[in-house]
């Protein structure tokens, strides 16, 4: 990343996918956050920045910061979870930006205690939202793209060639082929031909 993508997500705005801190946080705070986005569909949190007023006010990096936040991750948290942490100079002072993955492996813990990520807030799970998170599709050789294709099926009844390149932003096809494969895994059937062909969810994954 460098300062314009994080002016732009200054202009977008603290949300779901995004968490401004002016200062780096405590460890324990850290973990809740990475759990809450890896929970969800991933999202960077900033530090640095006060986004309240749009003003670059500097974190204070340490030579160890960039190991801490990745044990963090690793070690902290239930699975653990791959981040990536970079630092940014601008204007003589530093941003800490940590990226993180929408979970593989969900739900997430830290402290056995399961976050997520709602709207601009990090929060534990409440009744029956951590059963909701859990992905049933891991260890199914399925990557990211086809998982979120799967979750649209089922919400929606179907998806296209063009609704699968209009979600991942894919060649037609990349989306033929990711999506021919779960055809092949017996986890969908097509329908139609041509452009017209559309893609149904016919199994759920076994308990």
């Amino acid at each position: 990343m460098n300062w314009d993508d994080i002016v732009s997500l200054l202009e977008q705005g603290e949300g779901q996918s995004v968490e401004f801190e002016k200062s780096v946080p405590p460890p324990d705070d850290i973990a809740r956050e990475i759990v809450a986005f890896a929970n969800a569909d991933g999202g960077k949190i900033i530090y640095g920045i006060d986004d309240k007023n749009k003003h670059l006010v500097g974190a204070e990096v340490t030579e160890n910061l960039i190991s801490s936040i990745q044990n963090i991750a690793k070690n902290s948290i239930i699975p653990s979870v791959n981040v990536e942490v970079e630092v940014i100079e601008k204007a003589e002072k530093h941003i800490v930006v940590i990226s993180i993955p929408n979970g593989d492996d969900k739900p997430y813990r830290v402290d056995e205690i399961c976050y997520i990520r709602d709207d601009k807030e990090s929060r534990p799970t409440k009744d029956n939202e951590e059963e909701e998170i859990t992905n049933p599709w891991s260890g199914k050789g399925l990557n990211k793209r086809q998982i979120r294709a799967i979750q649209i099926m089922n919400e929606r009844g179907e998806m296209t060639n063009r609704d699968y390149r209009e979600a991942f932003g894919v060649s037609h096809k990349t989306a033929h082929i990711e999506m021919t494969l779960l055809v092949d895994k017996h986890l969908a059937v097509s329908d139609g031909a041509g452009r017209s062909t559309r893609y149904i969810l016919v199994k759920q994954p076994e308990e």
